[in-house]
């Protein structure tokens, strides 16, 4: 990385990859149109979503099919279940400036980060569960990702540029030529894994049981992103004095897989309940396409080809949680689960980004997650109508993907992120023992969800 891009870089930190979300950070490669995916980890359902996502020891309705297979076999009636879920991640706005003295550029450079992922609403998990004594079955049909966003970096550069000695490399002494370019990373993407899903659990002793629940899912994802420059010194007419494209990336491709989820549930007592789960991630290959347009596009066709495999691997997770009742009306839930991000760089494809271009052997790297998931249920009965009202909370762990080098500019630009604590609330009514109706909602610093679900048992 040559001086300037390490100053540029020093003084841009944060702007790339600094957007946040509900799991947010998914880059496949390091280009802008990933870095704000998130995924739909959490248990479905209002009722679990106002308990801070602690149902593993719980999961004693329909939404067991995906929370925590083994809990099926505490219904004793079929059920149908379904959720709708309505989220909004905030925009981000960044913006940094700064004067540069290098040894290739001296001069003043601003610049700019915009996220704007849009609202959704949809209805995200449908299940349907018929329990047979010590047995219990399942379909059910999940949105783990649902994402519509458009980004764009923008850098501008005033100042004096050293002139480059095309034999050396080297910058020639004390010579320079003025220069006022401004730089865009211009994206969007539109990415959409729905899971269909078949559980069967039993119970193997009184009070222990397991499930397990098999999984086909597909991946439909558009996406582009374009590089583009202007030379403001130039005149009208002149070369480069409109946004001029320098390469560009194109996806438009779907791909299915299959995986598994395995639970196990124990009532020692009528008070405790202990759980826990393995999920295994979804793997899924796209094909991504460096298109022949744009002054730099041979460049980066010579790194990676006029196309190449993209993989998008969603992450494994394991959970533990315990409930207990300390009396009829209440009970407590807490959850840890650890998240497996190291899953999203197995394929990590750097060279492509702004900034990085065309350093294909940049190193990234991201850490596991330990999330902890907590919640309180009261019941009460209001004219015999079985009321719920429930508060919770979660810590989502930092799990930015960021620059694993000793670089300090690339440190500055690709830097770590932060924790998010969620305080989720909610309300549920159960009418005539048949129609179950929840509500709740997650706030967060960088997210609002709001999810409503219903629950008819036959």
């Amino acid at each position: 990385m040559s001086p300037t891009r390490k100053s540029i870089a020093a003084l841009v930190a944060g702007l790339v990859l600094c957007a946040g979300s509900a799991h947010p950070g998914i880059a496949l490669t390091d280009e802008e149109i990933f870095r704000d995916v998130p995924f739909n980890l959490l248990n479905p359902g209002a009722r679990a979503m106002s308990l801070g996502g602690a149902f593993t020891s719980l999961a004693d309705d329909s939404s067991a099919a995906q929370a925590n297979p083994a809990g099926l076999v505490t219904l004793r009636r079929p059920e149908l279940f379904l959720e709708i879920r309505a989220q909004q991640l905030d925009a981000s706005e960044t913006n940094v400036a700064g004067p540069i003295v290098g040894e290739f550029f001296q001069g003043f450079v601003s610049a700019g980060a915009l996220s704007n992922p849009s609202a959704r609403v949809s209805p995200t998990f449908v299940s349907w569960v018929v329990p047979r004594r010590r047995v219990a079955f399942a379909l059910s049909r999940l949105e783990s990702l649902d994402v519509r966003a458009r980004t764009e970096n923008t850098f501008s550069l005033v100042g004096r540029q050293a002139v480059v000695d095309p034999l050396s490399g080297k910058p020639v002494p004390d010579t320079f030529e003025d220069i006022d370019y401004d730089l865009t990373a211009d994206a969007d993407i539109s990415a959409h894994i729905v899971q269909y899903n078949a559980a069967f659990a039993v119970e193997l002793l009184s009070g222990f049981s397991v499930g397990i629940t098999a999984v086909w899912g597909r991946l439909d994802m558009d996406g582009r992103v374009d590089n583009l420059f202007v030379d403001n010194t130039a005149l009208p007419n002149e070369p480069f004095a409109e946004p001029t494209l320098e390469y560009a990336t194109r996806i438009d491709d779907d791909d299915t897989d299959l995986a598994w989820t395995i639970g196990v549930m124990w009532r020692p007592t009528e008070w405790l309940n202990i759980g826990g789960t393995f999920r295994q991630g979804l793997d899924f290959t796209l094909e991504e396409r460096v298109p022949s347009i744009g002054l730099r596009h041979r460049a980066a066709q010579e790194l990676y080809g006029k196309q190449f495999d993209l993989v998008l691997r969603t992450p494994d997770t394991a959970a533990f949680g315990v409930s207990v009742r300390p009396g009829e009306r209440w009970t407590i839930l807490v959850d840890v689960v650890r998240v497996e991000y190291s899953d999203l760089l197995d394929t990590y494809r750097p060279g492509l980004n702004r900034l990085t271009f065309p350093e294909p052997t940049t190193p990234f790297t991201v850490d596991d997650g330990t999330e902890v998931h907590g919640g309180i249920e009261y019941i009460w009965l209001a004219r015999r109508t079985p009321v719920a009202l429930r508060v919770g909370a979660w810590r989502e762990a930092d799990h930015r993907i960021r620059f694993g080098g000793t670089d300090p500019g690339f440190q500055q630009v690709f830097p770590e992120g932060e924790a998010l604590t969620h305080y989720t609330a909610g309300v549920g009514v159960t009418v005539k023992q048949s129609i179950q109706v929840d509500i709740a909602v997650d706030v967060s610093d960088r997210s609002t969800a709001f999810v409503g679900s219903t629950i008819y048992r036959f």
